[in-house]
């Protein structure tokens, strides 16, 4: 072959490779621009996720706050209810010490109320468990001549004597399950 002809094709073969490096670079162009998306899409995510984390973190805050407050209802309430036995309890020594021409306060009176406040104290989170036995202590306070309990509530005892559980029974009666506790307390006092 002669030098002429090797020179005519080594220039088409670097024309040719001349065209097909800018498909190259066009076809390169693409992957570099979706890899750009992507970091800033991940960017996005990543800012999104930090400020979820804030909020999280801002309302994890709050509810403490709030079961701090709610501690502290819980805890005034117990010394109010302390107060009330107190009161009570003094009131019974100075009803006993009266003359007999007063209506006598029942002797079980006071187990009631120390069951009550013992009862606040192992199931503290219902406040309004508290002020239903509450009332329940002062109702039974205020009548001088009273039924059994077990009389009362004679569903719920005859539940407890087919063996249910005290959640079962909360839920059949519909009475809170701190207050079944306090009236199946109540009534293993009154036997003793």
């Amino acid at each position: 072959m002669s030098p002429w002809i090797i020179i005519v094709i080594l220039g088409a073969c670097a024309i040719a490779y001349a065209f097909i490096m800018p498909k190259k670079n066009k076809v390169q162009e693409p992957g570099h621009h979706l890899v750009q998306e992507m970091e800033s899409t991940l960017e996005h995510y990543m800012a999104e996720i930090e400020n979820d984390n804030d909020a999280l973190i801002q309302r994890v805050a709050e509810m403490k706050g709030e079961a701090t407050a709610a501690d502290q209802r819980m805890q005034s309430q117990l010394q109010e209810l302390q107060r009330r036995l107190d009161q009570l309890e003094e009131s019974k020594t100075t009803q006993t010490d009266a003359p007999s021409n007063i209506i006598p306060v029942h002797s079980s009176s006071g187990l009631q109320a120390q069951a009550l406040v013992d009862s606040v104290r192992a199931d503290s989170d219902s406040a309004q468990q508290v002020s239903g036995a509450e009332e329940q202590a002062a109702e039974q306070e205020s009548k001088p001549a009273r039924e059994s309990i077990k009389d009362r509530y004679a569903e719920l005892f005859n539940l407890y004597a087919e063996g249910k559980s005290v959640d079962a029974i909360a839920k059949q009666t519909g009475i809170q399950r701190g207050e079944v506790q306090l009236i199946l307390q109540l009534a293993e006092r009154e036997e003793s």
